[in-house]
């Protein structure tokens, strides 16, 4: 119950985000509307809306010149608390790598998806294309001095 009111808020506060980028990106000077549907939603437009009453804002520009682009940074090194951190990613990751390849191999029934009710015994296309993705993997973590 958590997890999917967890996820219903994450979902909320993306679309938020992206709706104050998405004004943010519009905004420049001139005449902009602003009004409440029936449902008690709140519009911004640039453009009066047909039927409704809207409220005027007027947009200044805040000064004459453009912000000067930020200089990129220079590389750091990688601290040894993110070292450890990728190795045991690493580790972690081959090792399941490689179990995922012994399973294919062996033929068992995999798991398909989150869902254990929707168990399917893969054909042998698709077993060859799930071992030729963890043969990958394993070449990509399991490797001496890998990177993730």
């Amino acid at each position: 119950m958590l997890g999917a009111l967890s996820m219903i808020r994450s979902r909320v506060f993306v679309g938020f985000v992206a709706a104050c980028l998405a004004m943010a990106a519009m905004a420049q000077d001139g005449t902009y509307y602003k009004w409440t549907d029936a449902s008690g939603t709140v519009h911004f437009s640039a453009t009066p809306p047909p039927g409704h009453k809207a409220e005027t804002i007027k947009v200044k520009e805040a000064s004459g010149s453009q912000a000067v682009p930020a200089q990129p940074l220079p590389p750091t090194q990688p601290t040894a608390e993110l070292e450890q951190a990728q190795a045991a990613y690493r580790q972690r990751s081959c090792a399941a790598a490689r179990s995922d390849l012994k399973v294919l191999e062996q033929g068992r029934l995999v798991v398909s998806g989150s869902n254990p009710d929707a168990a399917t015994k893969l054909d042998a296309e698709q077993r060859a294309q799930a071992k030729v993705r963890a043969t990958q993997r394993i070449s990509q973590f399991c490797e001496a001095g890998a990177k993730p």
